[in-house]
């Protein structure tokens, strides 16, 4: 199988590339389409609901949730050189509180509300990615509409998975029939693998996230969903985690009748036409990869992951990835933010941006 993978590959890269229409932009114009806010309501919410806290600091995940504030976020945007980041809630958003529909909807509400006012002082620097409060589809409808319609969000924020629910699962298909009728554009963000058991002694963003995007992509094609709603832009981070190692093994079993029965050609391009960030994946090895396997760098756009990854690393981070990636100026201008334009039209508006 790994045989007709590599022969078809080339048809596949040729065919994958995003159609982009480029904007007049200032010099070096960066959008940062990947960074997080803990307002201390989301932070209070974790630590009443029994995550653990050591030496003060709340952990999720296994994983330190940082401190925040919006003042040392705008000055951390000016450090990275970066002139406007959409905002998101990093993992695990609100579905720790699957088990109380209404009070995760209240909580997301209040976050969003807040991200709004954050959005208000910091028009020209700061967008919003709604805070969706699934697995309950019928309130994650009504805070989507009140986000795009409401608060002029730019886009949405969902997870790989919530509380279990993957992306992919049908119950799920009436919120990607609102987002596809929107012509939205989602930032999917890793959660915790939503079925746990061995006993390995590292936090879940070390190795686990990067194959919950994965596993959501691997859901949403073999579920159809993705196929069935294909106007919604949807972004990976992190280079879309493991997938550009594993696509073709994906693609090929995926051919097979119990697997699927799908055709290759369609399952790769349908992995193609997702959007990819670099944040903390901007190693000479990651961008190849994701460079040769998508033929070209119209599929990436920039990500720190700020504050989750500290001021000292995402400051180099559009420095790395041009080095890393040795990439001329005009595809630096892709992944910094022509590539972000084309599936973010707010940001176009909010600028004025002219057409080339």
């Amino acid at each position: 199988m790994q045989q007709i993978a590599f022969f078809s590959f080339a048809l596949f890269s040729a065919a994958s590339l995003l159609t982009t229409a480029d904007c007049v932009t200032p010099p070096n114009f960066t959008i940062d389409v990947h960074s997080h806010i803990i307002p201390d309501i989301y932070r209070q919410a974790l630590i009443d609901a029994g995550y653990p806290v050591i030496n003060g600091s709340v952990y999720t995940d296994g994983f330190q949730v940082p401190q925040w504030d919006l003042t040392s976020h705008i000055a951390a945007l000016n450090v990275q050189n970066v002139a406007y980041a959409t905002m998101s809630v990093s993992a695990p958003g609100v579905s720790f509180l699957a088990h109380n529909p209404p009070a995760a909807a209240t909580l997301a509400r209040n976050i969003n509300n807040l991200m709004f006012n954050y959005t208000q002082q910091y028009p020209t620097r700061l967008g919003g990615l709604c805070l969706v409060p699934l697995p309950d589809v019928q309130s994650a409808l009504t805070e989507i509409e009140y986000c795009l319609d409401v608060l002029h969000f730019d886009g949405v924020g969902l997870f790989s998975n919530f509380n279990g629910t993957y992306m992919g699962i049908r119950t799920l298909d009436p919120v990607f029939q609102l987002l596809d009728s929107r012509n939205a554009t989602v930032f999917v963000h890793p959660a915790a693998p939503g079925c746990k058991g061995a006993d390995l002694w590292y936090p879940d963003p070390m190795s686990e996230y990067p194959f919950e995007s994965v596993r959501a992509m691997e859901n949403m094609l073999l579920t159809r969903q993705r196929a069935n709603f294909t106007n919604i832009n949807i972004i990976f981070p992190h280079e879309g985690g493991a997938m550009p190692y594993l696509a073709t093994r994906i693609a090929d079993i995926a051919t097979l009748p119990f697997a699927g029965g799908l055709n290759l050609i369609t399952t790769l391009q349908e992995f193609a036409g997702y959007v990819f960030d670099t944040a903390s994946a901007a190693t000479a090895v990651q961008l190849g990869a994701m460079e040769s396997f998508f033929g070209g760098v119209n599929n990436i756009v920039t990500g720190t992951d700020y504050p989750y990854v500290p001021l000292p690393v995402t400051a180099l981070s559009l420095v790395s990835t041009q080095g890393n990636g040795n990439f001329n100026t005009a595809q630096m201008g892709r992944i910094q933010a022509q590539n972000a334009l084309s599936i973010f039209p707010t940001i176009v508006k909010k600028f004025g941006f002219a057409s080339k």
